[in-house]
């Protein structure tokens, strides 16, 4: 079975180049499992582009095969699942039903050892959609958030659009001595994750929240001076999102939480080109490069610019470390792309920095002088 990257990377442009007339071919056999499933589109079919959903399954499904990571296809459908009127049943045995169309279309346009492989990303991802989502909630409990009250003040401050009062209840609290890097991780982090939970219900609209996130964005700097750090490493990070990822609220955070432990920040916000990061990195003589991922498609172009990173010698010391949803749903994908390191969340990130620094440190002590 083809399971080198040359074969893989073939297999993934495969699906890339083809996406298009595969769709609409699976599109048309998806109308013949739906009906003997006995399930239909739960929107109405003029709101519903069968053909355009199914293409959507194609660039996740190259991108498993690339970086030989399922869970970037099942955390494309666990967001396709709970895309309004959210998740059913009926929702999933759609998916299953567009999952097996484009893997009868695929045994006929790819060679068998690349659709035998292909077919065990989509075989895994049909059983993944028979467990509901209801069953996969179940996790540990979670941690007692010590601010919840702050937090959900906080909150209903910005649903009601009394930004004033809700950066006056951060201020205080700050000045109050209330540990910044718990109101970044308890109270903004929390109240981003709560946000977009009710857009994904439907709840609020896109206009409201957008206004929470440039709220607690506005909320971040207002508290950002009391987490500077008066005993600087000397060392100097650059922090960013690639092109297309315009979460860049989590990089932000872990950004901060360094530039609190004494690094040098130059955060560079969201959606930044691939082929302007090394020459930043260079012009800001740059130790460490952060990166992170808040969807499984942005994975393909970090492991993208970390290759390109062999065309830059002066960036050869230079390290990189990534996180977001997808790495922390595959604890391995972070090598696979090529990053030196990876970190769950900003608390791990100011550990595991000092620790991919000393061993650099240590190991360049320890090479003989040419």
């Amino acid at each position: 079975m083809p399971k080198t990257p040359v074969r893989r990377q073939h297999i993934a442009q495969q699906l890339y180049a083809q996406a298009p007339t595969v769709a609409v071919t699976a599109a048309g056999l998806y109308e013949q499992y739906a009906s003997e499933a006995g399930v239909w589109p739960p929107r109405p079919r003029q709101e519903y582009n069968v053909g355009q959903s199914i293409q959507h399954l194609c660039r996740p499904l190259a991108d498993s095969v690339l970086m030989d990571s399922q869970s970037l296809l099942e955390g494309h459908l666990e967001h396709e699942r709970h895309l309004p009127p959210g998740p059913s049943v009926e929702r999933d045995a759609e998916l299953r039903a567009q999952l097996g169309a484009l893997k009868q279309v695929l045994s006929q346009r790819l060679p068998i050892n690349d659709y035998i492989l292909t077919a065990s990303y989509l075989n895994s991802a049909i059983t993944h959609l028979t467990v509901p989502v209801s069953a996969r909630a179940v996790s540990p409990k979670p941690l007692v958030n010590p601010h919840w009250e702050l937090a959900a003040k906080y909150l209903n401050l910005l649903l009601a659009g009394n930004r004033t009062d809700a950066l006056t209840l951060i201020r205080q609290e700050a000045k109050r001595g209330t540990d910044v890097r718990d109101l970044y991780v308890n109270v903004f982090q929390e109240t981003q994750r709560k946000v977009g939970n009710l857009w994904h219900e439907g709840a609020i609209s896109v206009a409201q929240e957008h206004y929470c996130t440039a709220a607690t964005e506005l909320a971040m700097a207002l508290v950002h001076p009391y987490l500077m750090n008066n005993r600087p490493t000397q060392r100097r990070l650059l922090a960013t999102t690639l092109s297309g990822d315009l979460h860049s609220m989590p990089v932000r955070i872990v950004s901060d939480f360094l530039e609190g432990d004494g690094w040098d920040a130059y955060f560079l916000g969201a959606s930044t080109p691939i082929n302007s990061i090394w020459p930043a990195m260079i012009a800001q003589r740059a130790d460490l490069l952060v990166v992170g991922a808040s969807m499984g498609h942005h994975v393909v172009g970090i492991r993208e610019l970390i290759q390109e990173k062999e065309k830059y010698p002066e960036c050869a010391r230079m390290k990189v470390m990534v996180g977001g949803a997808p790495f922390n749903e595959d604890p391995e994908l972070w090598k696979a792309v090529g990053a030196d390191a990876y970190a769950a969340d900003a608390r791990q990130a100011v550990e595991v920095a000092r620790e991919l620094f000393v061993k650099a440190h240590s190991s360049s002590k320890s090479r003989p002088n040419s």
